[in-house]
């Protein structure tokens, strides 16, 4: 070995040697712990040097290992009773944690709730959860909590009155199935039922929900071919309010609207983008409709059987072959989403709509036809929503339209221009803040990038419009800081962010 190599390993030794931490000249009460317990060396002289020990110093030097390791082991017999304790008062400390949130538990406001209250709460809970949480076995689990709650849950109807199938593949299955739902039906009591059924749901336990169908008052359909007996039975859905439909052939389900004295709210998802024949009453009595994936050709009749005050959406419609024809129309509330910016162009151009006060729109689209539109219907706007890609003609041809005098009234304005630069921001920004849309209640900036300058033109647009503008809506995605919200709030400006 060479005397290099002894030379460091001493060296590492002595700078680890609590004899050479001790010799620190300074003040070291803050890093040098008092090392009082420790026994004399023997040959401290030793310690800083190479040298042999002599055979007097050998003997001394194991007589002083030998005690010190006794006093090792009595540490670590201290060390090991000192542990013991450690955990015996960390269990403890664990047992009065429990002990004191198990009483935690008990003052808790939830168990001084009226009854009807707290069913009022499982009400809200469940409607706010997606529809799968209201399946006999989800409802089990509430019921499973405590008594109390079993009994405010069996006695609430109103817990009961969501029914979604769940998917059965064996029979054994179905029939645990069928025993489920009759009971949901059972507990639901007389009160009005929202159904589910898709086309995985059995042909018998549409049947057992059938003897049940005077309390439909919403149903989400997935149309299955299975269900075509339902037409020989001549059923009656006399309070049915609300219906989202989904369908291969419209004449499958045309049965459904022979009788739906009560039906306000209409979605249809046309898979093959055929409209059922559905007789011009149910339309005319609608307040809400949403059709997806229609031909206009077919809508556009329907568009002018809608009465007054009428709120219609209209997704992922296309050209057919058919020629198309002006249709004046009612609506007060219209939706337009598509990506055929000449569908899109057609549509606007075959529509007049007096009675219009809230529009949205969002797809591929011009803004000329959109003003057009307006101009033809000569409508009052309170509500308009922009939804554009960021093309170099939407930001100008926006302003445009807002200064038109059918924008005079609007209250509500949701621009969502993608992409829009720290300049065009600005740019609309500051157009709202020197007087267009005297009205404007409410802003909402889908990408507003927060720069200085579009926040101080907000921030002047609410001082030279309090108390008028109130509110502006921020996405949660926009590059703003904390210091930007907070000098848009300390204005007086309420600010939303949401996703």
């Amino acid at each position: 070995m060479s005397s290099q190599y002894v030379s460091i390993v001493l060296m590492r030794r002595l700078y680890h040697s609590p004899y050479l931490r001790k010799t620190c000249s300074a003040t070291c009460s803050r890093h040098c712990a008092p090392l009082e317990f420790l026994p004399a060396s023997p040959c401290p002289e030793l310690l800083l040097t190479n040298s042999a020990p002599s055979d007097v110093q050998l003997n001394e030097i194991h007589s002083f290992i030998g005690s010190a390791k006794a006093k090792i082991s009595v540490l670590g017999d201290q060390i090991a009773q000192a542990q013991r304790t450690l955990d015996r008062l960390d269990s403890q400390r664990t047992e009065l944690e429990d002990l004191v949130e198990s009483h935690c538990g008990v003052v808790s406001t939830i168990r001084r709730l009226p009854g009807d209250i707290l069913g009022e709460i499982f009400s809200q809970y469940l409607d706010a959860s997606d529809s799968r949480s209201h399946s006999p076995k989800a409802l089990s689990h509430l019921v499973g909590v405590c008594a109390r709650w079993r009994a405010i849950a069996l006695a609430s109807p109103l817990l009961w009155r969501h029914i979604r199938p769940i998917t059965r593949d064996v029979i054994s299955h179905e029939l645990s199935e069928l025993q489920e739902i009759s009971l949901q039906l059972q507990r639901s009591a007389s009160v009005a039922l929202s159904i589910h059924l898709d086309e995985t749901t059995s042909s018998r336990v549409v049947d057992l929900l059938l003897t049940e169908s005077s309390r439909w008052q919403n149903l989400n359909l997935i149309w299955n071919p299975s269900y075509k007996h339902i037409t020989a039975s001549k059923v009656e859905f006399p309070i049915l309010e609300k219906l989202i439909l989904e369908f291969n052939l419209p004449e499958d389900i045309a049965f459904l609207f022979e009788s739906l004295p009560a039906m306000v709210d209409l979605t249809i998802n046309s898979i093959q983008a055929l409209i059922p024949s559905i007789p011009d009453i149910i339309w005319a009595q609608l307040r809400i409709c949403r059709l997806t994936n229609c031909c206009m050709a077919d809508f556009l009749p329907v568009l002018a059987l809608f009465s007054a005050g009428t709120r219609v959406c209209l997704e992922g419609f296309f050209e057919g072959e058919k020629q198309l024809t002006s249709v004046h129309t009612l609506v007060s509330d219209l939706s337009l989403r598509c990506n055929d910016d000449e569908a899109m162009y057609n549509l606007l151009g075959a529509l007049t709509a007096p009675c219009l006060q809230r529009f949205r729109i969002a797809g591929r689209f011009s803004i000329p036809p959109i003003a057009a539109f307006f101009d033809r219907s000569s409508c009052a706007l309170t509500h308009l929503g922009i939804v554009c890609g960021a093309y170099s003609d939407h930001l100008s041809g926006l302003l445009t339209l807002l200064r038109l005098p059918h924008a005079s009234n609007i209250v509500d304005l949701d621009v969502r221009v993608h992409l829009l630069s720290d300049f065009d921001t600005e740019k609309l920004t500051d157009a709202l803040a020197r007087g267009i849309v005297p009205n404007l209640r409410m802003l909402a900036l889908r990408h507003l990038e927060g720069s200085y300058g579009a926040v101080a033109n907000v921030l002047e647009m609410h001082a030279n419009r309090r108390p008028i503008f109130q509110s502006l809506w921020l996405n949660r995605f926009g590059r703003y800081s904390q210091d930007t919200l907070q000098a848009l709030k300390s204005g007086g400006l309420e600010v939303v962010i949401f996703d």
